[in-house]
């Protein structure tokens, strides 16, 4: 910048001493503290942006030769090209070394439970993804296997909020991408723990498969198991941030389904006609009783479902989504 160490030191403030010691240190940002740095971010061009660029491009060296070190490689290119934060992808890279190494500690447990959430989602999905260009693991295979070898161990506590979460978020990536997660893991013993565990295999396998019978046998167990049909109603707005994440997995009872509203819409173009069912048949009926106004955009939603369930191959998806529309219609 043409500055020397005198003018670095009038411009920040700092002693001329300090900017001596860090001055040919190639080390500087590690040996600078706080305050001292937040000054010659405020004072001097390109600092801040070295900054940031250093501490990621750090984190991510660290986590590339540590994955490496597990038989896991990263693609650089799907890394930097990825349209998800990149701290986001870091921390899934994190995540995919704690369950490579198999460590079913309360800390493994949660971590993995902060992927709750569209953005951290869509970051985990990246290092499980096969998507050439995509997937942030060339060959995430390992990772398939110690994901559905560790599950078991983060439940070994009969409740853990925490455990609870990250074994539904391991279950649903898994079944998302390979489909070979048996989707009769939660149908059996009714209970939050259970309920959460089968949800998250049973979207998982939705999106992967397409099966209409599995949409159809999960609303009958809603319909049947209030508990079921609890989790499901809370999942949504906590995943878009609509409301608050509990432990007790209850929601208030006035509540805007703004975000909600976003990426159910979101999901109504892109996922397939089995997933589309469940929406129409299932979850968007457990919104509307909460928010008749669906975030304020019922007539959007209603577009939505004319558009998509006209291309519906199955009829019982095309008459689930004109009776919803009907019904709608008279909300609107």
């Amino acid at each position: 910048m043409g500055l020397n160490m005198s003018d670095v030191a009038a411009f920040s403030g700092l002693d001329e001493s300090t900017i001596f010691r860090l001055w040919d240190n190639v080390e500087w940002l590690d040996r600078v503290s706080g305050r001292s740095l937040q000054s010659l971010m405020s004072s001097v061009p390109g600092i801040a942006e070295y900054t940031m660029a250093h501490a990621v491009r750090k984190r991510r060296d660290g986590l590339v030769g540590d994955l490496h070190g597990e038989g896991l490689t990263v693609d650089l290119d799907a890394l930097e090209n990825s349209t998800v934060a990149q701290q986001h992808l870091l921390n899934a890279l994190e995540a995919a070394l704690l369950i490579v190494r198999g460590q079913a500690t309360q800390k493994t447990s949660s971590f993995i439970a902060r992927f709750w959430g569209r953005e951290q989602d869509r970051a985990l999905e990246s290092i499980y993804s096969t998507e050439s260009g995509r997937g942030l693991l060339r060959d995430p295979r390992k990772l398939f296997e110690a994901s559905v070898e560790l599950a078991p161990r983060l439940n070994r506590k009969s409740y853990s909020f925490h455990s609870i979460l990250a074994l539904n978020i391991l279950t649903h990536q898994v079944s998302k991408v390979t489909g070979t997660l048996e989707a009769d893991l939660g149908f059996e013993v009714p209970g939050r723990q259970s309920a959460f565990m089968m949800r998250g295999v049973v979207m998982g396998s939705l999106i992967s498969s397409d099966d209409f019978h599995l949409a159809e046998r999960y609303r009958r167990e809603l319909d049947a198991t209030p508990v079921y049909a609890a989790l499901e109603e809370w999942a949504f707005p906590t995943y878009t941030r609509d409301g608050r994440i509990s432990s007790d997995f209850t929601l208030p009872s006035s509540l805007s389904l703004r975000n909600t509203a976003t990426e159910v819409l979101r999901e109504i173009a892109v996922y397939n006609d089995a997933y589309l069912y469940y929406l129409v048949s299932t979850y968007i009926p457990l919104a509307l009783k909460r928010d008749p106004a669906f975030g304020g955009r019922v007539t959007e939603l209603i577009q939505a479902l004319e558009l998509r369930g006209a291309d519906c191959r199955d009829r019982t998806a095309r008459q689930t989504c004109g009776t919803l529309v009907r019904r709608l219609k008279g909300i609107a």
